[in-house]
């Protein structure tokens, strides 16, 4: 199963012997594989976050399990770096079809609003000074 990378660090399964085990181990990470987030029927989005009816649901999915439904996937590995806000405009410009003008137009409401903010201190501290005593 060419292709296979650990689904913490995203290194290479090539030197790990098939079919994983219980008790194979990424050599990079040190990361447990036989791992529901391993595996093909791996979906976080359902309750028991499993796709296979007959599967037991897992209490932990990155710890090593004894499922029997275990195949392993090759597109495990997620990249957490990528910021939340990047991953929000990125769904945004697939639903809506914006592109690099979608994010100057949103910067430049965000600065507008901040211009606004700052005219509005300046009118109460205007506002403010004329009562005082």
């Amino acid at each position: 199963m060419a292709g296979q990378v650990c689904w913490r660090c995203g290194a290479a399964l090539k030197d790990v012997p098939k079919p994983i085990t219980r008790l194979s181990q990424c050599k990079a990470c040190r990361a447990d594989l036989h791992v529901c987030r391993l595996c093909k029927f791996y979906n976080p989005k359902l309750h028991d976050r499993c796709d296979n009816e007959l599967a037991e649901p897992a209490r932990e999915v990155d710890i090593a399990n004894f499922c029997g439904y275990f195949v392993p996937k090759t597109n495990a590995f997620v990249d957490d770096e990528k910021s939340k806000s990047d991953a929000a405009m990125d769904e945004l410009k697939a639903l809506f079809g914006g592109g690099d003008e979608t994010k100057l137009e949103i910067e430049a409401e965000a600065e507008k609003e901040a211009s606004s903010e700052s005219e509005y201190d300046e009118a109460k501290a205007k506002f403010d000074s004329l009562f005082k005593p």
